[in-house]
């Protein structure tokens, strides 16, 4: 017989207060939210109370631990900056640091949002049963897709510092609408992010699309680059660019309102603060829009589809069925297609900005840091599937068993298939940082090729294992942050930077003994090196695979929590 939900004071009972409050004589919507919330925090408290609660715990505490500190540093740089500007009142020495904060805040958090990020948020699809207004669930899950993410409280507190020097810089009451910018700010961008999460979702669904908007980003890259071969036409190239500025509305708006307080113009700051809050509440509705057309729809927003009828791609080779299947897997994710056209666009933005600023005086290895940078940061895009390398099976992982396969051969398959995405990524982004800031010298691209595949099996060989330990049904959205669990990210934040720091040293060397080509070479040993431990792994690696099998197949077969 089972107890009356109402009368339990676990999750249960919450939602029967839930329930009761959707009663036209009952509470309010505050009551009914608050009840949510609850909910929230004792399923939290009871994943916590789990076996893997306090591991996760100390996951989701180390990477505040880390964003914190690191942004209360870069807070001070961008306080002094706001207290120049301040100072000066009008002018370039204004203007100038004024838009490189708002920005650069808005292209690092739009990037990383749409690529890496993996923060909180609120499924639509499993909370429409509950007697509360999904306008209000998505509200609470943008609010937690800000201060639930590392990376979203580094931006918030760089953001701070700039109020604080401006603070410091002119008390008064006009710090009362530099404020209110900097809160509309916040809260446009995360709008926006949200909404262009759910336009790329919805559009690279399609059939075709996916090939589309690469072909677009980089037949467009190239076309522009050929169009603006002469000084004269680059000039009317980045004049254009500068009349788009405003379809990117959270900066454009926030500079132009901010700069107008900071010269002591009232009156000029409100429709521009007006405009950023409209603004922000437009993206915000169509976002809303969209992710409750999705929920409704009773899909989970991948590109799940029927087999075509054909031969396959008829790879070679006992692994070639099982790469082709890992690879379709990943491709039909909605992440891989966002992946393939926001990093090279990124990349090409990279090129056309910063890549010609560096001073040839910096040296050839610093000139050639973006397209390293992108070597890296390729792999770093797709830690969600080298990390949690079984969870985007779903169910499907039990194939593994049934088929059986080698657990060997499945973990050569998918690092295979991970590698070839981050290989594709890298490729596009190395062709449009190129196309945008000129060629570099032939020995950086050899020592970025170098560097890309030769970190590839120290990051694999670790993956395997952080995969088999932890592993988590991945959702088939870009909006939730279920592709990897809090431990996860944590350690793929320490073999990242292990990696790094591995492969600085011959860095280092290359400085030292003034020759950037010793790079390829020094590189290529140390790949060597990873593929070689990565060999001696793989057996040890494929017995955990096989101790851990019903644990793993229970975790990534399961609901994505």
């Amino acid at each position: 017989m089972r107890a009356d939900p109402a009368a339990g004071g676990g999750a249960a009972g919450t939602v029967a207060r839930a329930a009761s409050a959707a009663a036209p004589a009952g509470e309010g919507h505050g009551a009914r939210l608050s009840a949510f919330a609850e909910l929230r925090f004792r399923l939290l408290w009871r994943r916590l109370r789990g076996r893997q609660g306090i591991p996760d715990l100390v996951a989701r505490i180390v990477a505040f631990a880390v964003a914190i500190p690191a942004g209360l540093v870069f807070a001070a740089a961008a306080g002094w900056a706001a207290f120049q500007a301040v100072r000066a009142g009008d002018g370039l020495r204004a203007q100038v640091p004024t838009v490189a904060l708002f920005f650069g805040v808005w292209q690092a958090w739009t990037a990383i949002a749409l690529s890496v990020s993996d923060g909180e948020a609120v499924d639509l699809r499993r909370f429409l049963v509950y007697p509360i207004a999904p306008a209000r669930l998505y509200a609470y899950g943008l609010a937690g897709s800000v201060l639930g993410d590392p990376f979203a409280v580094f931006w918030c507190l760089l953001l701070g510092g700039a109020f604080a020097g401006a603070a410091v810089a002119r008390p008064g009451v006009w710090l009362v609408p530099l404020a209110l910018v900097y809160a509309a700010f916040v809260a446009a961008t995360a709008c926006l992010v949200a909404l262009l999460q759910e336009l790329l979702a919805r559009f690279l669904r399609r059939r075709g699309a996916r090939t589309l908007a690469v072909a677009a980003i980089y037949a467009g890259g190239a076309a522009l680059v050929a169009w603006g071969a002469g000084s004269r036409r680059l000039l009317d190239v980045a004049r254009g660019v500068r009349a788009l500025r405003w379809v990117m509305f959270p900066p454009a708006f926030a500079a132009e309102a901010a700069r107008a307080l900071y010269a002591g113009r009232l009156a000029a700051a409100l429709p521009w603060l007006g405009a950023l809050l409209a603004a922000g509440a437009a993206a915000a509705l169509l976002a809303y829009r969209l992710a409750l057309a999705q929920a409704l729809s009773g899909g989970e927003g991948g590109l799940a589809r029927g087999a075509r009828a054909g031969l396959g791609w008829r790879l070679p080779g006992r692994l070639g069925a099982l790469v082709e299947k890992d690879a379709k897997l990943l491709l039909r994710h909605p992440l891989a297609a966002v992946l393939l056209v926001v990093v090279p666009a990124l990349a090409g933005v990279v090129g056309w900005q910063v890549a010609p600023r560096i001073p040839a005086e910096a040296g050839e290895v610093i000139r050639a840091v973006p397209l390293l940078g992108f070597a890296l940061y390729a792999h770093l895009a797709t830690e969600p599937y080298w990390l949690n390398a079984f969870g985007w099976d779903r169910g499907g992982a039990r194939l593994y068993v049934l088929a059986p396969v080698p657990p060997a051969d499945a973990l050569r398959a998918k690092n295979l298939a991970a590698y070839g995405l981050s290989l594709a990524i890298f490729a596009g982004a190395a062709a449009l940082l190129v196309a945008a800031g000129g060629a570099p010298p032939r020995w950086a691209l050899a020592a970025a090729v170098a560097l890309h595949a030769g970190i590839a099996p120290w990051f694999l060989a670790a993956g395997n294992v952080v995969s088999i330990l932890n592993p988590r049904a991945a959702a088939f959205t870009l909006q939730r942050g279920s592709r990897l669990s809090p431990v996860s990210a944590l350690a793929g934040m320490a073999i990242v930077s292990g990696g790094a720091g591995l492969f600085a040293v011959p860095v280092l060397v290359a400085l030292r003994l003034e020759s950037p080509p010793l790079l390829v070479a020094l590189w290529a040993a140390l790949g060597l090196a990873g593929a070689l431990v990565y060999r001696a792994a793989l057996p040890a690696t494929a017995r955990l695979l096989e101790r851990r099998r019903e644990p793993l197949l229970a975790a990534v077969a399961g609901d994505p929590e």
